[in-house]
């Protein structure tokens, strides 16, 4: 991914009902909701560009050519006509640097599978290669949805909240394990939900990551059936170092516990 600045031209108007920095951070919202920036932590300063007042923000995008208006979405487009009614415009934007401390995008046009998969760790879209276990850009495949790339952000923030409890070990830690790693939770059911209409949308065998600690004895853990079908889902080598276990009647993959690796 890439560490980009992007410049606003801004022209106030007689209307000053709404702040710029109101407006920008509209923009920047559905931005992320599309996919075309990771993470929101965005700085915002003012700025000049070539004797243009304005305002920067320093953003992470998944490609360098993410915020090219062919990758927006309606909602971005309709955030970007506010902000121009109230005299503020995306000029420009430059790339400063590749993130060295960030996931590489998959490189892959086209792939055979993908899967809904994050942790704690990861800021990077949740939909990943089946090729190269990369990330995939959510504008790529669901720019024609907004609604349904919102939702999968929304997704990934209640995961992510829910492994780091768990993963902190002090509250709720019992109750969020439950979530990530229950077939029937609300949030895999949610998940669940979320890969069948991708799957739906783009014809690729979406999958989803159930999270997998605990059990008795590593032999038990590796003779463990899909928790949907109970059929025999082992992989005969991991995928990726990661995935044990699959099952594309399911559309379900899995980690070995963590307690036996």
């Amino acid at each position: 991914m890439y560490l980009i600045e992007a410049f606003f031209r801004y022209t106030p108007t007689e209307d000053v009902t709404q702040d710029p920095v109101y407006l920008l951070n509209q923009v920047i919202d559905q931005w992320r909701y599309n996919g075309q920036i990771i993470g929101r932590e965005v700085p915002l300063y003012m700025a000049n560009l070539e004797a243009q007042q304005g305002l920067a923000i320093r953003l992470i995008c998944p490609e360098q050519q993410s915020l090219l208006p062919e990758y927006n979405n309606q909602a971005v487009e309709n955030a970007l006509f506010k902000a121009n009614k109230r005299g503020l415009f995306f000029d420009s934007f430059h790339i400063i640097a590749d993130d060295l401390n960030s996931d590489q995008t998959s490189q892959h046009d086209k792939v055979s599978w993908q899967v809904l998969y994050t942790t704690h760790l990861q800021s990077c879209s949740p939909l990943y290669s089946g090729e190269d276990m990369c990330p995939i850009p959510l504008y790529r495949v669901l720019k024609d949805i907004p609604h349904l790339s919102m939702d999968v952000i929304k997704w990934q923030e209640n995961w992510q909240a829910c492994d780091q409890l768990q993963m902190n070990g002090s509250i709720l830690e019992q109750q969020a394990l439950a979530e990530i790693s229950d077939l029937h939770s609300t949030l895999s059911k949610h998940g669940r939900y979320l890969a069948n209409e991708i799957e739906q949308h783009t014809g690729i065998p979406t999958y989803y990551y159930l999270y997998r600690i605990g059990g008795n004895s590593l032999a038990q853990e590796q003779q463990r059936c899909c928790p949907q079908c109970q059929k025999n889902w082992r992989l005969v080598q991991p995928l990726f170092d990661l995935f044990y276990f699959k099952c594309d009647d399911c559309r379900l993959v899995s980690n070995l516990s963590w307690h036996w690796q």
